[in-house]
């Protein structure tokens, strides 16, 4: 992979089909690359469409930030307090929620601090709005290198850790 652009558009491409996105969009005072956002509404009927026995919405958003410099701790640690605050301006709780994943994807061109590497695998964050009668958030963190191909994630971005792999660093 030769530049986060080349990522980005990648990404973008990758997200089409289920996501929204938007390139370049403000957030709470910073420029985030790519902002992607998937809402999905379920209902369940009875007999007919009128007779709605109950609804639940799950929505999951990707904010990808990329930096052309090696990034240390500290600036994984501040991308990650951002992914934190950013859940009460995305998320907004209501008895038809069911879950909201905020995933944020950190982008370096030149890689990471082994340190950075460290906090970025060992970040967590979940929370219950109201006990969980309207539903939670997780948020997930992945460092993705587009020096050596390689891509690190907490434990919940692992699930989705594959898709972030770089092209060319991606086996048949």
């Amino acid at each position: 992979m030769d530049s986060y652009e080349e990522y980005l558009k990648e990404l973008r491409a990758r997200y089409q089909a289920y996501f929204d996105t938007s390139p370049d969009y403000p957030l709470q005072g910073r420029t985030i690359g790519l902002f992607a956002r998937c809402h999905v509404r379920y209902e369940k009927f009875f007999l007919s469409r009128k007779a709605t026995l109950g609804a639940w919405e799950t929505s999951e958003y990707c904010l990808v930030e990329g930096h052309r410099a090696a990034l240390s701790a500290d600036q994984v640690g501040d991308f990650a307090a951002f992914l934190v605050r950013v859940v009460d301006e995305l998320v907004k709780p209501h008895e038809e929620h069911m879950s909201s994943i905020v995933s944020g994807i950190l982008v370096s061109e030149r890689g990471f601090e082994p340190e950075a590497i460290r906090l970025g695998t060992g970040f967590k964050y979940e929370r219950s709005f109201w006990f969980g009668l309207r539903g939670w958030c997780s948020v997930r963190l992945l460092l993705v290198d587009l020096s050596s191909g390689k891509v690190y994630a907490s434990r919940k971005g692992k699930e989705v850790m594959r898709i972030y792999q770089p092209r060319a660093a991606v086996s048949p």
